[in-house]
C-alpha cells in the first residue's frame, strides 16, 4: 500500500504535476484555497478533467487486481450549472483508457468545500497505470475551486532515473523465502518447494552524471523498504535484441510448464532470441531458444521459469522494456564520499 503518492496534491508546489483540461488554472489564492496558497480554478463550459500526469499514457504503475482510494475537495459556490467529482483513469500498456470510474457526485449551488471520494476501486483487467483526476462535468457554468487530493494504493514504484545502474546480476531462485532466526538456523518461512523459480539479484547504483547524488534513490529505498514492491530489470536487455515485437499475445488459457503458446506474432525464425525477456501479466520471462513465428503468426516460447499461474487467452506479452514487480530482501549497503552518496546497492526478490 503506497501512501500519498501524487505528487503536488495540493497544488503548494505551484503550476506543476498536473494536466490541465480547457477551463483549468493553478494559481495562487488565499481566500479561495482549502488550505495553504494555492488552489485549483475551473472556469470552462464544457465537460473537462485535471489529470494527476502531464502525459495520461505515462500514469501511476500499476498491476490488475489492485486497488486504488482517491479523494479531492470541490468548491462549487460560484457555479450556477454542473457538476463534478473525482475519478480513475485506467489505462492499458500503450495507454489506451479502459475504464473511468467517478467517486462521489458534487453538484452546483454547494454552501463550500466537499470532499468526492472514491474508496477501493480494482484496476481491472490489463490495467498497467492510472491517473487521478477531477472532472467537471454536464455543461458547467460559473466557477469551481479544487484543493486536496489524496490518493493511496496499489501502485508500484519506479527506481529514480538519477541514478544508473554500475553492475548487476540476475538470476533464477527456486526459493524465494525470508530466513527466520526464531525458528531456527535452517528454517526458512514461506518456502515455495521449488514448484516455480523465481528472480532474484543485485543491483549496484552510481549518480546518474557526476554531479548527482544518490540522496533520491536513498529516499526511494527508505520509501519503499522491504514490504512495498517496485519494478525490476535486467539493464542490458531491456529491449530484445533484434528489436520490440508488438502486438503479440497469449494463444489459449490454460497453459503450464515452460512452453508458452502466443499468436499474433511476426513471421520470422527469430522474431525473438534466446536472452530476450517478455513479461505476460504478473510474470516475468526469459527465452531459452529463439521463438519463430510461422505462417500462421502462431509459435511457442522456451521460457524460465515455469508458468506460476496460467495467464488468459490474448494477454498481452510485453517485448518492450519487459519488467518484474519485486522488493528488498537486505538492507542497502551504502558508501559515500563526504556529504554526497556515491554508491548504493541493493539484493532484491520478484514477489
Amino acid at each position: 500500500m503506497a501512501e500519498h503518492f501524487l505528487k503536488n496534491p495540493g497544488f503548494e508546489l505551484g503550476d506543476q504535476n498536473w494536466d490541465k483540461g480547457t477551463g483549468y488554472t493553478i494559481l495562487s489564492s488565499v481566500s479561495d484555497a482549502l488550505t495553504g496558497i494555492w488552489v485549483g480554478r475551473f472556469t470552462g463550459s464544457a465537460d473537462a478533467a485535471l489529470r494527476s500526469a502531464a502525459n495520461p499514457a505515462v500514469g501511476f504503475p500499476v498491476r490488475p487486481g489492485g486497488k486504488i482510494t482517491a479523494s479531492v475537495f470541490i468548491d462549487s459556490t460560484g457555479a450556477s450549472a454542473g457538476a463534478s467529482a473525482d475519478r480513475l483513469s485506467w489505462r492499458d500498456k500503450d495507454g489506451v483508457q479502459l475504464t473511468t470510474p467517478v467517486g462521489t457526485n458534487v453538484p452546483f449551488g454547494g454552501s463550500g468545500y466537499v470532499q468526492s471520494v472514491l474508496t477501493d476501486n480494482v484496476a481491472p483487467d490489463r490495467a498497467k497505470s492510472v491517473s487521478v483526476e477531477t472532472l467537471i462535468q454536464t455543461s458547467p457554468v460559473g466557477t469551481w475551486f479544487i484543493d486536496d487530493f489524496v490518493a493511496t494504493g496499489s501502485i508500484i514504484e519506479s527506481i529514480p532515473t538519477t541514478a544508473k545502474i554500475q553492475s548487476h546480476s540476475m538470476f533464477l531462485a527456486r526459493t524465494i523465502a525470508a530466513f527466520d532466526p526464531l525458528i531456527g538456523a535452517t528454517k526458512f518461512s514461506d518456502f515455495n518447494a521449488g514448484m516455480s523459480d523465481k528472480w532474484a539479484g543485485v543491483f549496484t547504483f552510481i549518480p546518474l552524471h557526476p554531479t548527482d547524488d544518490l540522496g533520491e534513490l536513498l529516499s526511494f529505498l527508505e520509501r519503499v523498504g522491504q514490504i512495498d514492491r517496485f519494478f525490476a530489470f535486467d539493464p542490458d536487455r531491456r529491449v530484445p535484441k533484434n528489436g520490440v515485437v508488438n502486438g503479440m499475445l497469449v494463444d489459449g488459457a490454460g497453459q503450464s510448464g515452460t512452453l508458452l503458446r502466443v499468436k499474433n506474432g511476426p513471421v520470422s525464425s527469430t522474431a525473438l532470441v534466446a536472452g530476450d525477456y517478455v513479461e505476460v501479466r504478473d510474470q516475468f520471462f526469459q527465452l531459452v531458444r529463439d521463438l519463430e513465428i510461422g505462417p500462421e503468426q502462431t509459435g511457442e516460447m522456451h521460457v524460465k521459469p515455469a508458468i506460476r499461474t496460467s495467464p488468459a487467452d490474448g494477454e498481452d506479452v510485453i517485448t518492450n522494456n519487459p519488467k518484474m514487480v519485486a522488493r528488498f530482501s537486505s538492507e542497502p549497503p551504502r558508501r559515500s564520499d563526504h556529504t554526497k552518496w556515491t554508491q548504493l546497492s541493493m539484493s532484491w526478490e520478484e514477489v
